[in-house]
C-alpha cells in the first residue's frame, strides 16, 4: 500500500497542471456564487495567473465547455456540458441502477432523495435527486460540500480506508474547530456499525438528513444515497426508523451494482 507522500508523488507525476486548472475553472462556474463571472474574479478566486486563465477559457469556450457574454465580459457554463452530462448519466452503471430507487423511496417517505458522490479528495457534490412531495426540501444538484458536511460526508468518511481517513481529517484538524472534527470522527464506528449516518440540523439549522453508503464492484464507497427533510417534521428519535429502512435499500443497491441477486 502507497503512503500519502508517495501517493502525492505518484499524483504530481501525472499532474497536467492546464487541465487541473481547467477542472477547477468548471468547478468554480458551477457554484452559485461564481456561476456569472469575469476572468479577473476567477483567476483571483483560483489564484491563477489572468492571462492563463483567460487562454483556458477561450479554449473552453470554442467547444461550447463555457460561453461568454461580449456586453458584460463574464464566462457562464456552456451548452456542451448538458450534453456530456446527460451522455455520463446513460453511460454510469452505477447511476443507471440507483436512480430508479430515488423515486421509490421518496414515495414511500415524501422526503427529498438524492445521491451525493465524492469529488476530488475533499469535496462532494449532489449527482442526482428526486425532491419529496411531502416533508421534502429544495435541493440543487452539483452543488458542493465540503467532505464531512451533512449525513452523506459522514457516510463516505466512514467506510474510507483508515490512511486516507486520517489524511482527510489531518487537513480537517486545521482548516475547522477541533471539537467539531473530533465529534465526528467520534461517530464514525456507529455509522458502520449501523449502516448509516444522521444528522438533525448539524449542518443547515431546520434541516435533516440521513444517508447510507453505496458500495461499487470494487466494494468502495465513492456514492452515498440519503434522504432530506425539516426537523419540525420530525423528531431526532424518528431517524433511527428511516435510517434503517435506507440501510436496507442501500444493500439492495449495492448488490445489484455488484452483480449479486437482490434480495
Amino acid at each position: 500500500m502507497l503512503t500519502g507522500d508517495q501517493k502525492k508523488k505518484q499524483k504530481a507525476k501525472y499532474s497536467v497542471p492546464a487541465v487541473d486548472s481547467a477542472f477547477r475553472i468548471l468547478r468554480l462556474l458551477s457554484r452559485k456564487k461564481f456561476s456569472d463571472s469575469t476572468v479577473t474574479e476567477i483567476a483571483n478566486a483560483l489564484e491563477l495567473q489572468p492571462t492563463t486563465c483567460f487562454r483556458i477559457l477561450q479554449q473552453l469556450k470554442e467547444s461550447s465547455i463555457v460561453t461568454f457574454h461580449e456586453k458584460s465580459k463574464r464566462y457562464r457554463l456552456g451548452p456542451y456540458l448538458v450534453v456530456l452530462g446527460e451522455r455520463a448519466k446513460e453511460n454510469s452503471l452505477d447511476l443507471a441502477l440507483v436512480l430508479p430507487y430515488l423515486e421509490k423511496i421518496s414515495e414511500n417517505t415524501g422526503l427529498t432523495s438524492v445521491i451525493v458522490s465524492r469529488v476530488g479528495k475533499m469535496k462532494t457534490t449532489i449527482v442526482a435527486k428526486v425532491e419529496g412531495g411531502d416533508f421534502g426540501v429544495h435541493v440543487s444538484v452539483g452543488r458542493h460540500f465540503s467532505i464531512e458536511a451533512g449525513a452523506y460526508g459522514k457516510c463516505l468518511l466512514a467506510y474510507m480506508p483508515p490512511e486516507e481517513q486520517q489524511d482527510i481529517f489531518r487537513e480537517l484538524h486545521e482548516s475547522e474547530t477541533f471539537e467539531d472534527v473530533s465529534k465526528i470522527e467520534q461517530e464514525l464506528p456507529s455509522v458502520v456499525e449501523k449502516g448509516y449516518a444522521t444528522n438533525y440540523g448539524e449542518s443547515i439549522e431546520g434541516i435533516f438528513g440521513v444517508a447510507a453508503p453505496i458500495f461499487n464492484v470494487n466494494h468502495d464507497v465513492e456514492m452515498s444515497i440519503c434522504l432530506f427533510g425539516m426537523t419540525a417534521r420530525l423528531k431526532q428519535d424518528e431517524l433511527e426508523e428511516i435510517g434503517s429502512y435506507l440501510h436496507s435499500v442501500s444493500k439492495e443497491i449495492s448488490r445489484k451494482i455488484q452483480g449479486a441477486e437482490q434480495f
